[in-house]
């Protein structure tokens, strides 16, 4: 039982440190001059 609450809890570590590795590539992007990555562009937000 023990094991199985160990390699869940592992699990879920991998889970995060995966979203965050992608949240610091999407900041990383968003920090660059180059816009040709972005999501929205900024014409389309102000019509929000």
């Amino acid at each position: 039982m023990i094991k199985a609450f160990k390699r869940l809890f592992a699990l879920l570590a991998g889970v995060l440190v995966i979203f965050g590795a992608v949240k610091s590539i999407f900041n990383w992007l968003a920090r660059s001059e180059n816009d040709e990555y972005e999501v929205w562009s900024d014409d389309e937000r102000e019509d929000a």
